[in-house]
C-alpha cells in the first residue's frame, strides 16, 4: 500500500486531458504523468444548496506497482456548481475532500490517501448533466413548504367552437397614441385600438376583428382605416384562423377551455379515468365519483360538470385521486404527471426547481439604470422593513439608507433611487422575506453566491420565472392578483391566469393562448413591453398548444425533445456583463474512464462500497475483492447509524446521526441505482435527439 500511495501522490500533477466534445459519463477520471490514475463514480448528493454540494462518492485508485489493480474506497466532497440550464449541464468546481474511507488502508494511509485525493481533486472539475443529478437527489433536499400561495380558482369558461380569450388586466385603461386621433388599451397584450364609436382588435396575419365596445360582440373586419392598420409592424407572419372566432374578453383571471365541437371522451387506458380527447387542455373525468378535474397553471379544480354555473374547488396536488398517479408514462396525457404528487415526473419537476442557472457577472462591466413614472414611489411591504418602488417596471428595493434592484438575474445596490447602481455583493436577509403577496416576491429566488475583486458569482431558480413548490410538485404563478400602475405610463404586474401555461420538463413553463393557433405578442400595451416569460422583458411570442395536442413528456430514449429557452444570462443585451465560465485555479477536467468501468458502482453512508453486476446481483468490495455482501436483507435499524469515526487529523465528516440508518440494504442501493439509471436516460435522450425545426416568431 505504501508504495501505491507513493505513486500516488503524483497526481498532484494530473495531466488529465479533458475532452470538452465528448459526452457526460461516469465515471470519471484523472490521469498523472506516472500513470497514477483515480476513478471517481458518480456522487451521490446528500445536501444542495444554492450552488452548493456535499456528496458522497466511490472512489477507484490504481498504479502501475499495483498491477492497475484498483482499490476501491469512499470520499465526501463539497463543491460549487457552474449550472448551464441552456444545455443541462453542470461543472463541478471548486472540489474540497473532507473525509475518506478506504476499508484496507490503516491509520495513516487513509492520511495520506486524503492528502493525495484533496490534492488531485482541488485543481479540477467534473462534469455531469442536470438530469443526473435530479435523479441523485433526496426528495428532501426540497421538501420546503413553498411561498404562500393563493389557489382560488379563476373564472373557468368553457366553448365548443373556435375562441379566442382576450385578457384585459381590470376595465380597459385607454390611452391616445402618438400622432394619431387613436387610442389604445393599455393594460392588454392585444392591440385594442377605438376611434370614435369604432373599436378594433388584432390577432395576426393581418386579421381583424371590429366592435363598438371593447367588452363586445366582435365581428371579423373587413375594411380597416389606413391609420389603424399602420399601428402592426410591416414584417408579421403571426397565424391566424382562415375562420372566423369567438372573442372572448376579460377583465378579470379567466381561463378558457376550447373544444373542437361537443365535448368528447376517451378512456385513459387500464383506469377509472376519461380524459376530454378534443382539447389541448388537460380535463379529466374520474368514474368513481363522477367529478371533474381540471389543470390550470399546474393547479387541479374540481368540479361537478363542465357547463353550466360550475363551481370549482381546488385539490392539493397531494390529494388527487388514486387513478391520477397511475397514468403511464408513454400515455397521451403524460404531460399532467409533473403535477401530481408522489410520480417521478412530480419528483424530478421538483428538484429541478432547486437547480440555478449561474453566471459570473464582471464587476466593471454590469450596468442598469431604471426609469420611474416621476419621482419613485416607494410603498411598504407587509411585515418586514422594506419598501418596494411602485412606478416602475424594475424590481427597486429600499432598505435602510441603502437601495436595491434585481435586473435579469443579477442584484444591483446604490446610495439613491437613481443610481449610480452597482453590482451587489451581498443582499439583506430581509429581502428574502419579500411575501408571495408583493409583485416582486420572484427576486427571492436570485441570489449572490460568491465574491470575487472581478467577479460576482450569481444565479437564479425557477421561482424566478415564476415555479413553485406546491403540495409535493410544482405550479406556476403565486396565485395573487396584484394591481399594476397606472399614470401616464402603465406597469403591469406578473399574471397567474389566462395564458394558457403548460410544463415541460426539458424548458420549464410556456405560454400559449387559448386558440387552437394563433399568435400572441407580449409588446402590446406598456412601454417597458408587456410581461413574458424569462425575466419579465419582452420575448418572442410563446409556443401555442393547437391541434388539441397534448403536452406530454416523453423521456424515452429516442423521443424527441422540444428546444429549450436561453437563460437570461446568455440573451444578447446581457452577454458583455457576463465573464467567462470560471474554473478553479489550474482547472484541469476530468474525463470519462477508460477500460472496463461501468457507472455501477455506489456507496452506504458509512463509506462501504458496492457493486451491482450485469445479473441485477449486489456484490461488497471487502479485503481487495468483490464478495456477497452480509445482511443486506436485514431490516435498517430505528436507531440513527453513524459512520465509524476516522483517525485524528483527517477532515471531519458532518454527523450522519440525523440518517436513520447509515448502512445499505437492498432496497435503498436498487433504488439509488435505478435513479442513477434513470437519470442517465434522460440525458442521452437531451443530448442525441434534436427537435424539429421550427420557426422562430418576433
Amino acid at each position: 500500500m505504501n508504495r501505491i500511495l507513493a505513486a500516488l501522490l503524483a497526481i498532484v500533477a494530473v495531466t488529465a486531458s479533458a475532452a470538452n466534445a465528448e459526452p457526460i459519463s461516469w465515471p470519471q477520471e484523472l490521469d498523472a504523468d506516472s500513470g497514477a490514475t483515480v476513478i471517481v463514480y458518480q456522487p451521490q448528493v446528500e445536501t444542495f444548496s444554492g450552488n452548493a454540494i456535499e456528496a458522497r462518492a466511490a472512489v477507484a485508485v490504481k498504479t502501475p506497482e499495483s498491477g492497475n489493480v484498483p482499490v476501491f474506497g469512499a470520499i465526501w466532497i463539497q463543491a460549487k456548481l457552474d449550472v448551464d440550464r441552456n444545455t443541462r449541464t453542470a461543472i463541478i468546481r471548486s472540489i474540497s475532500v473532507e473525509d475518506v474511507r478506504f476499508a484496507d488502508a490503516s491509520e495513516s494511509e487513509l492520511r495520506d490517501l486524503a492528502t493525495f485525493i484533496e490534492g488531485a481533486l482541488g485543481v479540477s472539475s467534473m462534469s455531469i448533466s442536470v438530469d443526473q443529478l435530479l435523479a441523485d437527489l433526496d426528495t428532501g433536499i426540497a421538501g420546503n413548504a413553498g411561498p404562500q400561495l393563493q389557489h382560488d380558482a379563476p373564472t373557468i369558461l368553457l366553448s365548443t367552437e373556435p375562441a379566442l380569450l382576450v385578457p384585459i388586466d381590470g376595465e380597459p385603461v385607454f390611452r391616445m397614441i402618438e400622432g394619431s386621433r387613436y387610442e389604445r388599451v393599455v393594460n392588454t397584450p392585444y392591440l385594442i385600438a377605438r376611434g370614435g364609436v369604432d373599436v378594433y382588435l388584432y390577432v395576426g396575419s393581418n386579421t381583424w376583428y371590429e366592435s363598438r365596445a371593447v367588452e363586445g360582440p366582435w365581428a371579423r373586419a373587413k375594411d380597416i382605416p389606413d391609420e389603424v392598420r399602420q399601428l402592426v409592424e410591416a414584417a408579421e407572419d403571426e397565424e391566424a384562423p382562415a375562420e372566423d372566432v369567438s372573442i372572448i374578453v376579460s377583465t378579470e383571471p379567466t381561463e378558457l377551455v376550447v373544444t373542437d365541437g361537443e365535448p368528447s371522451w376517451s378512456p385513459v387506458e387500464g383506469m377509472d379515468l376519461l380524459y376530454l380527447d378534443n382539447t389541448d387542455s388537460d380535463v379529466f373525468l374520474e368514474l368513481s365519483s363522477q367529478s371533474y378535474y381540471l389543470l390550470l397553471s399546474g393547479r387541479w379544480y374540481r368540479g361537478t360538470g363542465m357547463v353550466g354555473d360550475i363551481s370549482w374547488q381546488h385539490v392539493p396536488n397531494d390529494e388527487l385521486p388514486e387513478p391520477f398517479e397511475d397514468i403511464p408514462e408513454e400515455s397521451v396525457n403524460a404531460g399532467v404527471l409533473p403535477h401530481v404528487a408522489g410520480t417521478d415526473q412530480a419528483r424530478e419537476a421538483v428538484l429541478d426547481s432547486t437547480i440555478p442557472q449561474t453566471a459570473a457577472i464582471r464587476r466593471d462591466d454590469a450596468s442598469f439604470s431604471v426609469t420611474y413614472d416621476g419621482e419613485p414611489d416607494f410603498a411598504p411591504i407587509e411585515d418586514i422593513r422594506v419598501e418596494y418602488a411602485q412606478n416602475t417596471s424594475a424590481a427597486v428595493f429600499r432598505y435602510g439608507n441603502l437601495y436595491y434592484a434585481c435586473d435579469d438575474g443579477v442584484w444591483y445596490v446604490a446610495n439613491s433611487a437613481t443610481g449610480p447602481w452597482r453590482v451587489a455583493t451581498e443582499i439583506p436577509n430581509a429581502i428574502y422575506q419579500i411575501p408571495a403577496s408583493n409583485p416582486h416576491h420572484n427576486v427571492t429566488y436570485v441570489r449572490v453566491y460568491d465574491v470575487t475583486p472581478t467577479v460576482v458569482y450569481t444565479g437564479y431558480t425557477p421561482g424566478y420565472y415564476g415555479s413553485y413548490y406546491y403540495s409535493g410538485a410544482i405550479v406556476y404563478g403565486t396565485g395573487w392578483y396584484y394591481n399594476p400602475w397606472y399614470g401616464p405610463f402603465y406597469y403591469p404586474r406578473y399574471p397567474t391566469w389566462g395564458f394558457r401555461v403548460h410544463y415541460n420538463p426539458w424548458y420549464g413553463w410556456s405560454f400559449g393562448i387559448t386558440w387552437m393557433s394563433g399568435p400572441f405578442r407580449f409588446t402590446f400595451g406598456a412601454p417597458a413591453g408587456w410581461w413574458g416569460v424569462g425575466g419579465y422583458r419582452p420575448y418572442p411570442r410563446p409556443v401555442p398548444y393547437g391541434g388539441y395536442r397534448k403536452a406530454s413528456i416523453d423521456n424515452r430514449i429516442g423521443a424527441t425533445r422540444p428546444s429549450v429557452r436561453p437563460s437570461i444570462y446568455d440573451r444578447a443585451d446581457n452577454r458583455a456583463r457576463i465573464a467567462d465560465r470560471a474554473a478553479s485555479p489550474a482547472d484541469r477536467r476530468a474525463r470519462p474512464a477508460t477500460g472496463d468501468f461501468r457507472n455501477n458502482v455506489l456507496t452506504d453512508r458509512a463509506g462501504n462500497v458496492y457493486q451491482r453486476d450485469t445479473g441485477g446481483s449486489w456484490q461488497q468490495r471487502s479485503q481487495g475483492a468483490w464478495q456477497q455482501p452480509q445482511n443486506l436483507d436485514r431490516v435498517q435499524p430505528r436507531e440513527p447509524v453513524t459512520r465509524p469515526s476516522v483517525p485524528t487529523g483527517l477532515p471531519q465528516h458532518r454527523d450522519t446521526g440525523s440518517w436513520s440508518g447509515g448502512y445499505a440494504t437492498r432496497p435503498q442501493l436498487e433504488r439509488d441505482f435505478n435513479a442513477r439509471q434513470r437519470g442517465a436516460q434522460r440525458m442521452q435522450n437531451f443530448e442525441r435527439h434534436s427537435p424539429p425545426p421550427r420557426s422562430r416568431r418576433r
